[in-house]
């Protein structure tokens, strides 16, 4: 019998055969009951079987059994509807692993209405199913943390209107949850504050920050006013279009209540001080003028009784010039400090050493002695109000002359150093020197240092100087020297440049 070749099959039969042979998704033709007639190529990619090897075999063998029962139903509603929708299911591959399978199919009936055939497609959507997963963790994970949140939260859609709200903020703004899911930010804003939570909303849409902060007010249904201090974020998807917002809110209304009562407080004392400083400064003006009277009769009673006193009548009169003096010092240092307290700062660039050179000058010989010796490093300038610097270092070296000791010439050096932020400076002397409780309390006003250190002193030298540098944004502190005292302080740098005055 002669044998004559088959016959070219078309092209579309030859195009259709390479799309089957190359195709990545896994071709399949299927009996009725399930079992494999024919299996794509691809088997051998996804789950490491050649066709042959599956042809014949049911896949019910190869399905996780907690699957079965979800394929089994796909599978009989396509017996009955002849279309399979998308099953995702797991099948194990030949290495034993499994897999995660997408699957569609239909059926094909032969001309008596039989179903003939059954053909699926299928791929492996493990990884999505993986970040679907993954997904969903976050989101309940978010979910949980939003829902136990100790702190008022909410997803706030781009319109204002909320989308989600925890417990804690329907008990921050008196309002049930489904009452706010009707409601944008906007309506129960405190007007006063809208417009720059508005200003933020937008910076947050525009790329121009990445969150926010502000203490703000909503309204209560009963009209109260809660104030809280709001978070703001903005969520973006994988193309960096905007989502929503998520929005935390903390209840800071008792806080408010303390800051304001604080404040209101402070203010109060503020007044009080200032007060009570205008009468110090009242009553040390008003001093002045009887003490100088009393001085003056003193020094004219002494000239008149010169030589018709007896010894003691000459102590009394002596003592009571030096106290008068005293306390005319006190009334002039009590001026001083009430000044420094009172008087507006006037900043400007202060040269130091010209201020050191000065407070010397006026002093005259009497302040230092003969026996004295100063000793100045090159000093910067600072930027300062001259007058009350002036009054600083005049202090600081009247201290160093009440406190000289008897034994020895007195020394005192003055130097600085920069820092960071200004200078250092150190005035040091080789006099009586500090006890370990002295410089405990040598800065309070009318305190005087341990029994014996005292000569002549008032008490407030060294409490005006503490006001003057602290003013000044500085520091102050005091140590023993062995022998003597240094007193240490700090002054801001003076700005440079053309500017600098």
């Amino acid at each position: 019998m002669d044998r004559r070749a088959d016959p070219p099959l078309p092209d579309e039969f030859r195009q259709l055969g390479l799309l089957i042979q190359h195709s990545t998704d896994m071709l399949a033709r299927h009996a009725p009951d399930g079992s494999y007639r024919y299996v794509s190529p691809a088997c051998r990619e996804l789950l490491g079987y050649e066709p042959s090897e599956l042809a014949g075999r049911s896949p019910y063998e190869l399905i996780h059994r907690n699957d079965l029962a979800a394929v089994s139903g796909c599978h009989a509603a396509l017996l009955d509807e002849s279309r399979l929708r998308a099953i995702v299911y797991r099948i194990r591959r030949a290495d034993g692993e499994y897999v995660w399978f997408e699957t569609t199919g239909h059926a094909l009936h032969d001309g008596g209405g039989e179903i003939r055939e059954i053909q699926t497609s299928s791929r492996d959507v493990t990884s999505r199913v993986r970040a679907e997963a993954r997904l969903r963790e976050s989101e309940q994970r978010f979910r949980l943390a939003m829902t136990n949140a100790p702190i008022g939260m909410a997803l706030v859609g781009l319109d204002g209107s909320f989308v989600e709200v925890n417990e804690r903020l329907c008990e921050i703004l008196a309002r049930p949850r489904d009452e706010l899911l009707t409601l944008t930010f906007q309506d129960i804003t405190h007007r006063e504050d809208l417009d720059t939570d508005l200003g933020y909303v937008g910076q947050l849409l525009t790329d121009e920050i990445e969150h926010y902060e502000m203490e703000k007010r909503y309204h209560r249904p009963s009209g109260e006013v809660v104030w809280a201090l709001l978070s703001g974020s903005l969520v973006r998807d994988d193309e960096h279009a905007p989502l929503y917002f998520i929005a935390q809110v903390v209840d800071i209304t008792e806080r408010k209540r303390v800051l304001l009562e604080l404040e209101h407080t402070g203010q109060q004392l503020e007044a009080s001080n200032r007060e009570l400083q205008r009468y110090a400064s009242v009553a040390a003006h008003d001093l002045r003028s009887p003490l100088a009277t009393v001085s003056g009769f003193l020094e004219l009673l002494s000239h008149r009784l010169e030589g018709q006193l007896d010894a003691q009548g000459a102590q009394i009169l002596q003592v009571t010039r030096q106290v008068t003096m005293q306390m005319a010092e006190t009334v002039e240092a009590l001026l001083d400090l009430t000044r420094v307290d009172i008087d507006e700062l006037t900043p400007t660039t202060v040269d130091v050493g010209g201020v050191v050179t000065e407070v010397v000058d006026a002093s005259g010989s009497a302040f230092i002695g003969t026996d004295a010796w100063l000793d100045v490093d090159t000093l910067p300038s600072v930027r300062g109000d001259r007058a009350q610097l002036r009054l600083l270092f005049q202090n600081l070296l009247l201290n160093a002359i009440k406190f000289r000791s008897p034994d020895r010439p007195l020394r005192i050096t003055i130097r600085a150093e920069p820092e960071p932020t200004g200078w250092r400076f150190a005035v040091l002397d080789n006099g009586l020197g500090l006890d370990e409780a002295d410089q405990e309390r040598l800065f309070e006003p009318f305190s005087r240092t341990s029994e014996g250190h005292h000569r002549g002193s008032t008490g407030i030298g060294l409490a005006t100087c503490k006001r003057i540098v602290e003013r000044h944004g500085g520091t102050i502190r005091a140590y023993d020297a062995h022998p003597g005292a240094c007193l240490e302080f700090t002054l801001p740098a003076a700005p440079e440049g053309p500017d600098a005055r």
